[in-house]
């Protein structure tokens, strides 16, 4: 059973229940995260979703949940949702509209300075984005490496359709047994070793070949085997 907290977005629910089945719950207020499941083996796993420009505009708060529900699950992981850009995206030469601080200009000192996070629509188009001055790519870089060294690993999506899509998929992926899965396990077909040709054994057809010596591999390589070199064949 995939539980949901009762906050989420109905699309993401309804999405979700084509192919899981599907408990709205008050996760949030008994310290969970925004899903939550169990797999094959009986381990929790729960998932926190947050919006780019959610994130990025309250990634103090963001920590703060993460850490609050770590200890209510097997395994805990994040869910980015929408775009995070150190630059302004354009669309065929024309910026998308951004709601923001000051105007931007780029120059080497404040070059990474500014995000610019994206909500995205599940047909593709950006409407429009916000740019935030307190955080850069840099710390957030940071911040997501420290949290996967700490057991929270993160995924990207562009939009709610992709995240139900990722949730349906691990979910899915996760109720199978042990046996079931392939992963750094298949059996891999060795790379054919190719043996390099005596280098005397190929000049020996070729001197045959230009000169109609009548000298075929068979006899090229008894040659190789009594003689050194063309030089000491020749002065046999």
């Amino acid at each position: 059973m995939l539980l949901i907290d009762r906050n989420e977005p109905d699309n993401i629910v309804k999405l979700l229940q084509q192919s899981c089945p599907v408990t709205v719950a008050d996760l949030n207020i008994a310290n969970m995260s925004d899903f939550f499941f169990g797999n094959y083996e009986g381990k929790r796993l729960q998932f926190s979703r947050k919006q780019a420009g959610e994130l990025v505009g309250g990634i103090d708060e963001a920590e703060k949940q993460l850490a609050e529900y770590y200890h209510n699950a097997d395994e805990n992981y994040q869910i980015v949702e929408g775009i995070i850009s150190p630059e302004r995206i354009k669309i065929k030469g024309a910026a998308v509209p951004v709601d923001g601080h000051q105007s931007f200009t780029a120059s080497t000192r404040d070059l990474g300075s500014k995000l610019f996070c994206y909500k995205v629509e599940p047909n593709g188009f950006i409407e429009r984005g916000h740019s935030f001055s307190a955080v850069n790519d840099s710390l957030i870089a940071a911040w997501i490496h420290r949290l996967a060294k700490a057991g929270i690993p993160t995924y990207y999506t562009l939009h709610w359709v992709q995240t139900a899509r990722l949730l349906s998929a691990i979910y899915r992926n996760e109720q199978k047994p042990p046996e079931d899965h392939s992963t750094l396990q298949r059996i891999i077909r060795p790379r054919i070793y190719i043996k390099e040709q005596d280098p005397f054994v190929k000049s020996l057809l070729f001197l045959s070949n230009a000169y109609q010596l009548g000298v075929g591999e068979v006899k090229a390589k008894a040659l190789a085997d009594k003689f050194v070199n063309i030089l000491d064949l020749a002065t046999a």
